[in-house]
Order: structure tokens, then sequence, then C-alpha cells
């Protein structure tokens, strides 16, 4: 999309969530999403040498584009001045516009090594049956087959939005490197939970980029899904201790304004995992004959469940704590003809 189709800033700009100046130097632009969570964070950090550092892509709709284009107008910034690229994770949220703001700024871009071969064996278009062993987990831990269609549906037209980077442009960073970016250094930190390879990093200013990891307001969704890693909820809660007493003194999250006190958020979060952990062993622990992880997860959320997308994020978040459950001994999994069940331990 080029500047002069662009729509006016008052159809892709929200009134109340509008592009900041952090400080000097560092801009966040909100883009819009059609989902219950109604926006994610596009960063703009000045490289020290004239260039910019951008974080994340969006999901690639044209009101992203355009709210991102804007963004970048009122920032004083064009896309020839990206110097680096840097993907948090391969969710499609955030890699969406990857291919536009690459081909365009000529940046490489950055992620942990593994992510990328998620974004493209799940997210790619030469990838047709990638969803195939997700919809055969729905369906064995209790949904039925037109729930199953609608969420494959909402996914497919997930997918049919993305525009990701050429391959070729792709740096692969490892846990731990220090990269330079600019006259800046950058710690990369693995924090798998919220997905397998998600990546974090810590400027040596003390700003850290959070990604979706912590978030100020809401939970990272912690979801199971097949051929991942199997403990996701534990990664995650491990992850979480290995941030929580980073010198941050900015937190830069994938959605939601930027904040400070990444050890309290981070413990909070923890707590909040330990509660819910806790109210789903007791909603297994009713029932003496066992349930499957989709009643559970009804019984969880109740009326929230409201559309296909708040369905499939609530079975595989109950589904990665039942296996956190399992995995400490609390529940054990039996199969009970094409269903997977969850019952209590006798302890």
């Amino acid at each position: 999309m080029s500047q002069s189709s662009t729509p006016p800033p008052q159809r892709v700009l929200s009134p109340n969530d509008e592009p900041r100046e952090i400080e000097p130097g560092l801009w966040r632009i909100p883009v819009p999403l059609p989902f219950a969570l109604r926006s994610m964070n596009i960063y703009l950090l000045a490289d020290g040498r004239h260039g910019w550092v951008m974080v994340d892509a969006g999901l690639g709709l044209p009101a992203d584009e355009a709210a991102l284009r804007e963004g970048m107008r009122r920032a004083g910034v064009g896309m020839r001045d990206i110097s680096a690229l840097i993907l948090t994770h391969a969710h499609p949220d955030h890699i969406g516009l990857g291919d536009v703001i690459q081909r365009e700024s000529g940046a490489p871009v950055y992620m942990l090594s593994g992510e990328q071969d998620r974004m493209y064996l799940v997210w790619g278009p030469d990838a047709p049956n990638a969803f195939e062993p997700v919809n055969r987990m729905y369906a064995e831990h209790g949904m039925d087959a037109p729930e199953v269609e609608a969420a494959h549906r909402s996914t497919m037209r997930t997918r049919s939005v993305l525009q990701l980077p050429d391959p070729r442009t792709v740096m692969l960073v490892q846990d731990g490197d220090e990269i330079t970016l600019g006259a800046h250094r950058y710690r990369a930190i693995w924090t798998p939970g919220h997905s397998d390879f998600h990546i974090c990093l810590l400027r040596e200013d003390g700003v850290f980029i959070a990604g979706d990891h912590v978030l100020p307001s809401i939970t990272p969704n912690i979801g199971l899904y097949p051929e991942a890693r199997v403990n996701p909820l534990d990664d995650y809660l491990s992850a979480l201790a290995r941030v929580r007493d980073l010198p941050a003194r900015v937190v830069l999250p994938g959605h939601g304004r930027p904040f400070a006190a990444l050890g309290e958020r981070a413990e909070a979060l923890r707590q909040h995992h330990e509660e819910r952990g806790e109210a789903i062993l007791r909603l297994v622990r009713e029932s003496a004959g066992g349930q499957h992880a989709y009643q559970v997860a009804k019984r969880l959320f109740g009326d929230r469940l409201r559309t296909s997308d708040d369905r499939r994020f609530a079975l595989a978040e109950t589904l990665a704590h039942l296996e956190y459950l399992r995995y400490r001994g609390f529940v054990r999994r039996e199969k009970r003809e094409a269903l997977s069940i969850y019952r209590a331990s006798h302890d």
C-alpha cells in the first residue's frame, strides 16, 4: 500500500490509543486487530546512527498497514529509515506485515533460532495441511465436528492475510547472544511458553522488549499444541523467573501500554497461573469419572467463550494446565474411545 492510498488517520487509529513517543527515540504504534484483543504494538527504537529498529509487524490487514504508516509519519520515520526488524515470535498478529516492511526497508529480520521454522511451517502458503494435527487435537479433547470446522475456518482466514518475509532475509539469534543494532547492544533471552522460541531482548540502557511474554493487564495465552514443546506452562513459569530480576526500567509489551516494575508483574502472572491450576484441579476432582479438556474449559471460562477463537484458545490453555498438573502427578490421562480423559490422581 502506497502512502497515497493510506486511509485518513481517523479511520485507522483509536482516538484513545494513538501513537505516542514514550521517551526520546522510542515510539509505540498500536495497530488494530479484529479480535477481542483490539490492538497490538509495533515499536520504533532509534538505533543511535540515524536509523530505527522496528519491533513486530502486525497482522497484515489493510487497517494494520494504514495505522503503521500513519504512526511512522507522526514519528517522522520512513520505511527506508528502518535498519532492523525484530519479530519476537511467530504468532500471526506479530508477523503479518513482515514482507512489506522488509522489502520497503531492505532491513534484515531478526528472530530466535527455531521460531522461523515454525513461522513458515505453520503460516507459510506452502503448508496447506499444517493445521490437520491441531484439528485432530481439538477433536481428541472434546470439541465436536462443527466447532472444529469453525476453528479451522477462522485459522485459515487469518493465514490468508499474512505477508511473511523472504526466508533469505531472516537473521537467526541464539539464546544469550549480544546483538548490536546501530549504536545499541541487545541481549537475547529465550522465553518459551507463549510460543516455543519466543524472544525477549534487553537493551544495555534498560529498555526491555517483552513481546507477549509479560503483558501489563492481561495474561498471555499459554497453550498446548501438537508438534510443540510438551509442557509449555512449565516452560513459561521458568521463563518468567528468568526475566523477573532483570534491570529493566521500561517494559515494551506486545499488547497494552509500556510499564515499569517488571518483577512485580512477573510475580503476578506466576500467581495467576498457580490459582488457575488450583481451580482446574478442583474441577477435575469434582468428576469421579473424569472429563475431557473441553468440558473443563467450558466450566472454567463459562459465558466468556463467545467466538470460535475464544473456544480454541481456551481449550489449548486448559490443556497446558492439565498437562502441567499431569507431569506433577496431580492428574492422569487415559484414552476412552476417541477421547482423552483427565482424572484426578488417587493422592
